[in-house]
C-alpha cells in the first residue's frame, strides 16, 4: 500500500477527503503545488477504490508530444499515419475496468479537450484511423498545479471539462503549512534513500529538524528528498539553497484552484467570508465525525479552544444533522457538493441544455455550484438552513421544456451511479426532486 507520511491536522483532513471518495467512481481532481505528492494520492485512491486489482495508468499530459496526443490517448491502427506500422491500444483503453490518472492535466492541447471530454462523457472513443467506437469502463483521476481556474477564463482551458473532472477536487496542503510533518516525512525518506544508496540511514539532530521546519520548501516533498539525497551522498550539513523561511504571521499561499477573494481584488465580502467559515467549520466536523471537543475532535484539528468552537458554532447557527438525514446518509456536505459539480458538470456539456450556461462567466457558475450546495445540503437535512432564493424561483424565467426535464434525470442518474449512492437512497432523492418538476418545466409538450 501507498505509504503518505505525516499526522498534521491539514494533512488528514486532505486523506479523509480522500479515503471517503475512493470507494466511489467519482472523478477527482487533485490540486497542489508541485512535488506535494500528487502521484501518491492518486495511487491512494486506486488502491482503496473497487478498481484496486485493475490497472493504474499513469499520464504525465507535459510529456506528451503535441502531434501524438490523440494517439497516445485513444491509440491507432495500422497505416494511420507514417510510422504507424502496427495497431496500438492508447492509455484510455489500458486503463479499462482500472483507473486514469492525467497528470498535469491542464497541460492537455486545447484542440484535444473536446475529445476527451466526449470520451469522459459517453465512455467510448475511435481509435485514429478507425471509425470503430469502443467502450471502456474508468475511473478518471486529474492532477494540476495550475490555476485551472483562471486558463478556464482566459479561455485556455474548456469550461465543461474543467467542472466534469473537478467532481471532487482534494487540494493537498504545501509543506510549508504542515511543518509537524517535516520531521516524520525526513526520516522516512532518509531510510529509503539509504537503502537506495545501501548506506546506513542517519539520524537527523535537533537542530538539522529545526533548520529543515525554518526552511519554506517553495519544491515541497520532492525538494525534501532532494535535499536529503544530496546530504547523504556528500556526508555533510544539509545541503539546501538559502531560501524564504517560514516566519510567524507569514500568510499562507493559496492552493491552486482555491478561491481566497472571489472576484474581488484580494479580499472577501463579510457574507463571503462568514460563508468560508460555516463550510470550514463544517468540513472539520465532519472530519472528527461531528466531535467538536477532545482527542480527535474538531477543536483539536483546528486548532483552537473548543468553548471557542462551540461559541463559533452558536452563533452560526450550525446544528448537528440528525442521524437518519438523507444529508448524512449520502455521505455529507463534501459528497453533496461532490454530487452537485458533477451533475452541473453533466448538464453544461450536453449540447442541449448547455444553452443554460453558455452565456454564463466563469463566477456565476461557480456562485450557481455554491447555492445549489448550500440548498441540497439544508434540504436534505444538514446542519445550517438555506437562507437563498428558492429554486422554483430561480428557474421560473430558464423556459425549461419537458425534453430538458428528460435530459436532467439522465444526467441525475449518471451522477448517482458515478458517486455509486445507493438505490434507497436514490429513490429519496428522486422524491424530492420530482416535487419540483411540476414548477419548473414551462411547457409540458
Amino acid at each position: 500500500m501507498t505509504a503518505i507520511v505525516g499526522s498534521s491536522p491539514a494533512l488528514l483532513q486532505c486523506l479523509h477527503r480522500v479515503d471517503a471518495v475512493a470507494p466511489t467512481d467519482a472523478t477527482v481532481l487533485i490540486l497542489g503545488e508541485s512535488g506535494v505528492g500528487k502521484e501518491l494520492i492518486a495511487r491512494r485512491l486506486h488502491e482503496r477504490s473497487r478498481r484496486s486489482d485493475g490497472p493504474l495508468v499513469i499520464v504525465n499530459c507535459a510529456a506528451i508530444p503535441r502531434d501524438l496526443f490523440e494517439s497516445e490517448f485513444f491509440g491507432h491502427v495500422k497505416g494511420a499515419f507514417s510510422g504507424a506500422t502496427r495497431d496500438r491500444k492508447g492509455r484510455l483503453e489500458n486503463a479499462h475496468r482500472g483507473t486514469l490518472f492525467l497528470d498535469e492535466v491542464g497541460e492537455i492541447p486545447p484542440e484535444l479537450q473536446g475529445k476527451l471530454l466526449r470520451a469522459l462523457q459517453q465512455m467510448s472513443f475511435e481509435r485514429v484511423g478507425d471509425d470503430e467506437a469502443r467502450q471502456v469502463d474508468v475511473r478518471v483521476i486529474g492532477a494540476t498545479n495550475r490555476p485551472l481556474l483562471d486558463d478556464v477564463s482566459l479561455g485556455r482551458f474548456r469550461r465543461d471539462l474543467y467542472y466534469r473532472l473537478s467532481t471532487f477536487p482534494i487540494e493537498i496542503p504545501p509543506l510549508r503549512e504542515r511543518p509537524e510533518d517535516i520531521a516524520p516525512l525526513a526520516a522516512h525518506l532518509l531510510a529509503e534513500i539509504a537503502a537506495k544508496l545501501r548506506r546506513k540511514a542517519p539520524r537527523l539532530s535537533h537542530g538539522q529538524i529545526k533548520r529543515l521546519k525554518a526552511y519554506d520548501w517553495p519544491g515541497n516533498v520532492r525538494e525534501l528528498r532532494n535535499v536529503l539525497e544530496r546530504t547523504l551522498i556528500l556526508g555533510h550539513e544539509l545541503d539546501f539553497p538559502a531560501g524564504p523561511t517560514v516566519t510567524p504571521g507569514t500568510a499562507a499561499a493559496s492552493l491552486p484552484g482555491q478561491a481566497t477573494a472571489s472576484a474581488h481584488d484580494g479580499f472577501m465580502t463579510a457574507a463571503e467570508f462568514l460563508a468560508f467559515e460555516r463550510n470550514n467549520l463544517i468540513a472539520a466536523l465532519e472530519a472528527a465525525s461531528w466531535k467538536v471537543a477532545g482527542s480527535g475532535g474538531a477543536a483539536e484539528l483546528l486548532g483552537m479552544n473548543s468553548s471557542t468552537l462551540a461559541s463559533r458554532l452558536k452563533a452560526l447557527d450550525i446544528v448537528r444533522p440528525a442521524a437518519g438525514s438523507l444529508y448524512l446518509r449520502i455521505g455529507g456536505r463534501s459528497r453533496i457538493a461532490a454530487m452537485s459539480r458533477d451533475l452541473l458538470g453533466r448538464m453544461q456539456a450536453d449540447p442541449q441544455v448547455g444553452r443554460f450556461w453558455i452565456d454564463r462567466s466563469t463566477a456565476g457558475i461557480r456562485q450557481e455550484e455554491r447555492l445549489l450546495v448550500a440548498y441540497l445540503c439544508s434540504s436534505l437535512g444538514g446542519p445550517t438552513r438555506y437562507d437563498g432564493r428558492d429554486m422554483i424561483a430561480a428557474h421560473a424565467q430558464l423556459d425549461i421544456k419537458e425534453g430538458d426535464w428528460s435530459v436532467f434525470l439522465h444526467h441525475l442518474n449518471q451522477t448517482f451511479e458515478a458517486l455509486a449512492i445507493d438505490t434507497a437512497t436514490r429513490a429519496e432523492l428522486r422524491v424530492a426532486v420530482d416535487s419540483l418538476k411540476a414548477s419548473i418545466v414551462t411547457d409540458k409538450s
